[in-house]
């Protein structure tokens, strides 16, 4: 949970970072721009020519009003509706070294910048349409509209410039995303071999674990489904290869056996013997079938649950259970603690688990060695540990384990434990039973959850 949050806490600090230096980059671009603009603007009107030429263009608009509108000594006032229009002119007009009227009466000190010529502004000859000569003190000043456009420049390249550096800060994260996108494309045609690419550690990365450990959960299940399809049919095969033989030859004995057609009472005898081998080897068959259902089917009936004391349990284990291993001619070492507790458990499936081991035991164990059941309660837990000499020569294991895992789906249904292992020679089995509470509230459960 904890890794969860500081995944998603850590692509939202990096996509607010990503934006913060990109924004941080427009600005520092922006200031710059708008210096660079400002600097060649400045540039530009303090050149001397752009200067005159500036004046002389003022002067020639000048000239052509007074044309236009014949202004002479007598309507000279005419002069102020020209400098009114004139925005970015500073001019006095002089007539006998008497100043008649200046800009700056027209225009506002916002309007009048500071004059590019400097303080000491020069005097202009100026001819009115009846001949009057009088002087203009004249300065241009630039244009406030060229500031404007300084800075809307700057801030669209700023902003061109955040929205390139944001987008190159978030290109990998976009890309990772359109390979997920490109990968699930895979996945989906039915390619679940294809591993998805883990990269990060962010929340996009637990999206791509995600869709990993789901594909693996597939691939899992479709393994498992395979593995029991391909059980179900070497099972059915071997089942019935193996029924159709002892079937065969027990009912050629029963025919015998009805035809009356034996020789003498010894003979007959025989053929009962042969009857009697054959049906236990269909028992041992029908049994087998039993515990692949066991284990790799559904089931729907309920444990029987009955209490036993551990220490009955345990004396009957010793005494009877193993009974068929004594006769045989082996030999039992019981290492019994002290059992006060008891426990749950269906008497018919414990038996079943008793007879897996003794089939274990016929197949695999060596008589020769003593049978070693040890016996102890530890921690509210029953525990029965079975320990066998493996035949010389003969140390496989079962080619499926299917008896092994019978018995660990019984236990595990008991809410116990059932686990083997061998060392060496030895193969030793554990069984953990739960002890029941003194109160009797424990209560062991089916698959289904009931008792």
């Amino acid at each position: 949970m904890l890794t969860k949050k500081k995944r998603r806490r850590k692509l939202t600090l990096e996509l607010v970072m990503m934006t913060l230096v990109s924004l941080i980059a427009g600005v520092l671009m922006a200031n710059l721009m708008e210096d660079i603009g400002l600097e060649l603007m400045m540039r530009k009107f303090e050149n001397e020519d752009y200067l005159e030429h500036q004046t002389q263009d003022c002067l020639d608009r000048l000239q052509v009003f007074i044309e236009t509108n014949q202004v002479t000594a007598q309507n000279i006032e005419l002069l102020a509706s020209w400098a009114q229009k004139e925005k970015n002119v500073y001019v006095v007009f002089y007539q006998d070294v008497q100043a008649l009227f200046s800009s700056n009466l027209i225009l506002s000190t916002e309007e009048a910048e500071i004059p590019l010529n400097g303080s000491a502004l020069p005097f202009y000859d100026v001819t009115l349409s009846d001949g009057t000569v009088i002087k203009a003190e004249l300065d241009c000043y630039m244009d406030p509209t060229l500031f404007y456009l300084v800075d809307i420049t700057s801030f669209m390249i700023s902003g061109m410039v955040f929205v390139m550096l944001l987008f190159l800060l978030i290109h990998q994260k976009i890309r990772y995303i359109n390979r997920l996108h490109q990968e699930l494309k895979i996945l989906g045609s039915g390619n679940l071999e294809y591993t998805v690419t883990i990269r990060g550690n962010d929340e996009i990365t637990g999206l791509a674990e995600g869709i990993e450990n789901l594909k693996n959960g597939i691939l899992d299940q479709q393994l498992m489904k395979d593995e029991a399809e391909k059980a179900n049919v070497e099972l059915v095969t071997a089942m019935s290869h193996d029924l159709r033989t002892p079937l065969t030859s027990l009912i050629g004995y029963l025919e015998l056996l009805t035809m009356q057609r034996y020789e003498d009472e010894a003979q007959m005898q025989k053929y009962l013997e042969h009857c009697r081998d054959k049906a236990f080897q269909l028992k041992r068959m029908s049994d087998r079938l039993f515990e692949y259902f066991l284990v790799y089917g559904k089931r729907d009936y309920q444990y029987q649950f009955r209490t036993f004391s551990c220490e009955n349990l345990l004396e009957d284990l010793c005494n009877s259970q193993f009974f068929d291993w004594q006769e045989q001619g082996g030999t039992l070492d019981c290492q019994i603690a002290e059992l006060p507790g008891s426990i749950q458990v269906d008497s018919e499936y414990l038996q079943r688990v008793i007879d897996n081991l003794l089939s274990n035991l016929k197949k695999y164990g060596d008589l020769q060695e003593p049978l070693k059941i040890t016996a102890f309660e530890k921690q509210h837990t029953l525990y029965i540990r079975i320990q066998n000499h493996i035949k010389p020569m003969n140390s496989l294991k079962e080619s499926t384990q299917i008896g092994l895992r019978t018995c660990q789906k019984i236990l595990t249904e008991h809410r116990g434990n059932f686990r083997w292992f061998q060392e060496a020679d030895y193969f030793t089995v554990e069984l953990s039973f739960p002890l029941q509470k003194a109160s009797g509230s424990f209560h062991a459960q089916s698959k289904n959850g009931e008792q």
